[in-house]
């Protein structure tokens, strides 16, 4: 029964981890890391993506000027900002050159696609990756661009993430798997004793 129990906590947590949040890239000597940014539940909704570049574990600096971001997914193209790199190592892209705020429709497939060149390097690199199916809960600030294309779900009922009540449902099955391996092990004690 604690095969079954660990079986079903392996299951759930590996289907909840399908999702290609993090990509690596080399352009010469240089190493880029892709990071999804997602802020799924609350009324300053902030999603996009956020990369750094490190020559021999050295950050460059200074790619606001030399990179151009493209994000195409759900049938758009979408020319982001690359504004220059920010406190935490990170140049992050959360709205297009427009000024709206960059939305994932709803999660899905989507591919950054970085150009242009690093320190005279040239480089044109895609990086698939898949954001979660987050509600995109309440209105954006009043001060935020909003895509025209972004419909604001107001309903909190839907707010729990897929990956959330997974981790809850491997929780239940875990203590399941564990309380009925005790009541096993209690029952062989007493019909020994």
């Amino acid at each position: 029964m604690a095969a079954a129990a660990l079986s079903a906590i392996v299951w759930v947590g590996a289907s909840a981890s399908g999702v290609a949040a993090h990509v690596n890239r080399t352009v010469g000597p240089y190493t880029i890391l892709v990071v999804l940014v997602e802020e799924p539940v609350y009324a300053n909704n902030h999603a996009g993506f956020q990369f750094w570049v490190r020559k021999n574990e050295v950050p460059i600096l200074g790619l606001e000027s030399s990179i151009k971001a493209v994000a195409t997914g759900h049938g758009q193209q979408l020319d982001l900002t690359v504004p220059p790199i920010d406190g935490t190592g990170f140049y992050v892209l959360d709205h297009t050159t427009d000024g709206a705020a960059f939305d994932p429709q709803g999660g899905g497939a989507w591919t950054l696609v970085l150009s242009g060149s690093i320190d005279g390097t040239p480089m044109d690199v895609s990086f698939p990756v898949t954001f979660p199916s987050y509600p995109r809960i309440g209105a954006p600030d009043q001060g935020a661009a909003m895509s025209p294309n972004a419909a604001a779900v107001t309903s909190p009922a839907s707010a729990a993430p897929t990956w959330l009540i997974a981790i809850a449902a491997a929780v239940v099955v875990g203590m399941l798997g564990l309380a009925m391996l005790g009541r096993r092990r209690r029952k062989g004690a007493s019909a020994t004793s």
